[in-house]
């Protein structure tokens, strides 16, 4: 008896998730919804298992998000689940002027994995962690306090501006808004007498001092818990200049586990540290010139890039590594792009220590 095999497209949502199959000549095979419940997953098991089509690979949707317990339920039945994104579900249904519904979009899904042997792990785990969750809780909240203390340095410095020029004298010549703002906490008690609207401005300047005060102080009280969450995991990439503990949490938490990528090179296209190739009219050979790939994780290319800067302010192999493909010929932009993606190289190094997949460390240059 022949063996079919295909691919399937999830597309999660809040409460349910639809599933579409199809065989690997790109007929579509069926479709199915399931509630996204212990019951409901238990069925979407075994509508796969059910099927005469050999399910070689399942694409998902939102992996790190809405799909995380799909993902970790399909990993756990030994399916290899991918992450497809979904600015490319969307491209595809644009290109075909097909309609917006569930099962279009996992049919659509289906069609990406089914394309695309390369796509990324799905999820940033494969099984749950305890310590990990509790950093990535403790990550969240630091951003959105970081968002919010940002949010009232920008309303405030709207509000600086209105004051009137005989206060605004007063205060510290500077760009940065915070020793503005505590300057004019004191300047506010010495005034005499001012407009009723000036009045609203100071109380309203002073409140969101108070505020950003204690933004600031909740967000050191949670950098004061990442070490010890580090260390648990086994983390070593504080040990990488340029890498400090708030550092090393950006990476955990939007790298996840970094063995789910097979190669370096994988992780490499993943977080937009490869170079993409343009090398139209230079022949057959290898490409000579390259530009930025910005299809990556850009979180993860950010961390690389402020690593980076500060590698070749004050560590010295990267200086050496940078002097030498300046010395190559290559432009210092190219220079900065092959640094990089050495760092990523230097990342997702793995070691195997007391069962934990570790990020480890290693020399840049």
């Amino acid at each position: 008896m022949e063996v079919r095999h295909g691919v399937a497209g999830i597309d999660p949502h809040t409460h349910t998730a639809t599933i579409s199959l199809v065989d690997q000549r790109g007929e579509a095979e069926e479709a199915a919804s399931f509630a996204v419940t212990p019951d409901g997953i238990t069925e979407l098991l075994g509508f796969l298992s059910d099927r005469e089509l050999v399910i070689d690979r399942i694409g998902i949707e939102g992996s790190s998000g809405l799909g995380r317990p799909l993902v970790l339920s399909l990993a756990a039945a030994g399916y290899d689940v991918r992450e497809v994104q979904p600015n490319r579900t969307a491209e595809r249904r644009r290109r075909r002027r097909r309609a917006k519904t569930d099962i279009e979009d996992a049919e659509a899904i289906a069609r990406e994995t089914l394309a695309d042997l390369h796509l990324p792990p799905a999820g940033k785990r494969s099984a749950p962690d305890a310590v990990w969750d509790e950093l990535t809780a403790v990550h969240d909240w630091r951003s959105s306090l970081v968002l919010q203390r940002t949010r009232q340095l920008n309303e405030a410095e709207a509000v600086l501006v209105a004051l009137p020029v005989s206060i605004r004298a007063e205060l510290p010549a500077t760009s940065r808004v915070l020793p503005q703002l505590e300057a004019l906490e004191t300047i506010a008690r010495q005034q005499p007498e001012v407009a009723s609207a000036t009045l609203i401005h100071i109380d309203r300047l002073v409140d969101a001092l108070h505020d950003i005060r204690r933004l600031t102080r909740r967000i050191k009280d949670l950098d004061k818990k990442v070490p010890a969450l580090l260390a648990t995991l086994g983390c070593t990439l504080a040990e990488i200049c340029g890498i400090g503990a708030v550092t090393a949490m950006e990476l955990l938490v939007e790298v996840g586990d970094p063995c789910r990528f097979r190669t370096e090179g994988q992780f490499a296209r993943w977080c937009g540290a490869a170079p993409l190739a343009v090398s139209s009219g230079e022949g057959h050979g290898r490409a000579r010139r390259h530009r930025l790939d910005v299809g990556g994780n850009r979180k993860v290319n950010s961390v690389l890039h402020i690593v980076h800067v500060t590698q070749v302010r004050c560590h010295e192999p990267a200086r050496a590594f940078m002097s030498r493909k300046i010395g190559e010929n290559m432009p210092k932009r190219s220079a900065r792009r092959a640094h990089k993606r050495q760092l990523a190289n230097v990342i997702i190094q793995c070691r195997e220590v007391k069962g934990f997949r570790l990020l480890s460390t290693g020399d840049v240059a």
